[in-house]
């Protein structure tokens, strides 16, 4: 048993893991975007729960939050575009 346990041991420091990729730090004014995108996420979120259940239609917590991820990067897309 301790035998085959030093080969586990000597086969995981054969395996070279790759290097990781600097963090960004994030600065505050990002931050700040990230954390009301997040939150107009979980508002739209919870919009189409609403909407399905008084609908009753088919879905679940990550069918309301993917949906509604798709709907607040549309509706921003579409604001950067006009302003262009």
């Amino acid at each position: 048993m301790a035998l085959r346990k030093m080969k586990e041991e000597e086969a995981v420091k054969d395996i070279k893991m790759p290097k990781r990729k600097p963090i960004k730090k994030s600065t505050p004014s990002q931050i700040v975007h990230n954390e009301q995108f997040h939150d107009a996420i979980r508002l739209q979120a919870y919009y189409n729960y609403l909407y399905r259940i008084t609908h009753n239609t088919h879905g679940d917590q990550l069918s309301d939050w993917l949906e509604a991820e798709k709907h607040i990067l549309d509706s921003r897309k579409r604001k950067k575009a006009s302003a262009q």
